[in-house]
């Protein structure tokens, strides 16, 4: 069945190609067809070279692929990736703490919890004061490095939140800088300016064996240990 949709939907789209999508546009019927609204947030693909129709064969598609069925066992613990035969665990990151997310018989939510408050109670020593560098002065400073997701997420996060006018008080007086590339300018880019004294880094990865983000790490981690005249300081700034 999926093979007959997936057949519609490549003569679908070898209708589709010659048609300018400014001629789509035309269609207000369409294009209100493919604006949604849901918690908030807003999805308009009219601009997408799509129709009704490619939408609909989309839709069956996702059904015979029993797409519904999928997301349960992505929610449920499943181990869905086959490759490592292991449980997709993304979603218990955002788990609430009374939900249950049972892998091998375990459910992982309260340990999610434990870490997600252990990060929370972390920061908030450092922003208010109470954790403090090497030298006693404040960590007013904080260089991220990361690279793909977990550099992308972190800042794409920062972006959306730096204009709330809360986070922009809260913010006053500090600094945050991201570090994904190797290129030793990039290094200089983002420690520019920066007093070792005051500044925290955060490396952030899943496995911390990708070869970029470990190179930055001991590069930035050799200059805390320069400037700072001891590798004592380690614990309190990385």
């Amino acid at each position: 069945m999926a093979a007959a949709i997936w057949e519609k939907l490549q003569e679908n789209a070898a209708a589709l190609k010659p048609q300018h999508l400014k001629d789509l546009l035309q269609d207000e019927a369409r294009n209100e067809s493919m604006f949604v609204e849901a918690e908030s947030m807003v999805l308009d693909y009219c601009r997408e070279k799509v129709t009704p129709e490619t939408m609909g064969l989309l839709a069956e598609l996702a059904t015979a692929m029993d797409l519904e069925g999928k997301k349960k066992g992505l929610f449920s613990g499943a181990k869905i990736n086959e490759t490592e035969n292991r449980a997709v665990l993304h979603v218990a990151l955002r788990a609430a703490k009374d939900q249950v997310i049972n892998v091998d018989g375990t459910n992982v939510v309260p340990e999610v919890h434990s870490v997600l408050d252990a990060m929370k109670a972390f920061s908030d020593k450092v922003r208010s004061g109470g954790f403090k560098g090497y030298t006693g002065k404040p960590l007013t400073n904080v260089v991220c490095i990361g690279i793909g997701g977990s550099y992308l997420a972190v800042e794409f996060v920062f972006e959306a939140l730096k204009t709330y006018p809360s986070a922009a008080t809260a913010a006053k007086g500090k600094k945050l800088r991201f570090l994904a590339n190797v290129d030793p300018i990039d290094v200089r880019r983002a420690l520019d300016g920066l007093n070792a004294e005051e500044t925290l880094v955060i490396v952030i990865s899943k496995t911390f064996t990708t070869a970029e983000t470990m190179l930055n790490a001991r590069t930035v981690k050799s200059w805390l240990v320069k400037e700072l005249g001891t590798a004592d300081a380690g614990s309190k700034h990385v």
